[in-house]
């Protein structure tokens, strides 16, 4: 079912935002390049477990988000994550019902972030991509919004540095993911290669070297 911004939501998406702001100095870049209107996929680069709460913030919509099993199990956290969105998600292996749910937010028209990279990297450099994201955008046809997050792997630091930028980038139109959809692993693989490349070029940095190739 679609969501509009509940005002809770809207509240907390505010109180995050002034938050880091004043703790870390973040500057928000490009948030006229999420629709307003529709589905669409964040996908980030991840340096931090303080990224989605931080993506979500700044995004002008409200977003569902990917979050392990685990985190379900913990009863207060359970409530908290639930109400902003998060889909239990296992993250050893194939969970083919993982991306049926995730399918279905895409198909009432919600947004979603997802990390390409599959977990935290503190090296800032950006990692190989697991295909998940190139698969879900071939299946349903939505958007892709390269998102760059920098200096939040050490985050703490950015009290004295105050060098904490979030960026969205311009769309990979449902039109560019077309050429994709041929049937195999090889397409999702070389469109989630594609997605990397973009968040590399939002955040003006060199892309996993196994996916340098057009």
């Amino acid at each position: 079912m679609y969501i509009e911004t509940r005002p809770i939501y809207k509240l907390s998406q505010y109180i995050l935002t002034i938050t880091y702001k004043i703790l870390f100095g973040l500057k928000v870049l490009g948030r006229e390049n999420v629709p307003l209107s529709g589905p669409f996929i964040l996908a980030s680069n991840h340096q931090s477990w303080f990224d989605p709460p931080m993506i979500g913030a700044g995004c002008p919509r409200e977003i569902h988000y990917a979050a392990k099993k685990e985190l379900f199990n913990i009863i207060i956290l359970n409530r908290i994550i639930k109400y902003y969105n998060s889909i239990p998600i296992r993250r050893k292996g194939f969970e083919r019902q993982a991306l049926v749910k995730l399918g279905k937010v895409l198909d009432s028209g919600n947004g979603m972030i997802i990390f390409p990279e599959g977990h935290r990297f503190l090296d800032e450099k950006l990692h190989p991509p697991k295909a998940g994201v190139g698969m879900l955008a071939i299946r349903h046809r939505v958007p892709i919004i390269p998102v760059y997050v920098n200096g939040s792997a050490r985050l703490f630091f950015q009290v004295f540095k105050r060098r904490l930028t979030l960026k969205y980038g311009k769309a990979i139109t449902p039109e560019e993911i077309s050429k994709f959809i041929v049937s195999g692993k090889k397409q999702h693989k070389a469109l989630t290669d594609k997605v990397m490349r973009h968040i590399a070029e939002t955040g003006g940095v060199e892309p996993p070297e196994s996916c340098t190739n057009a």
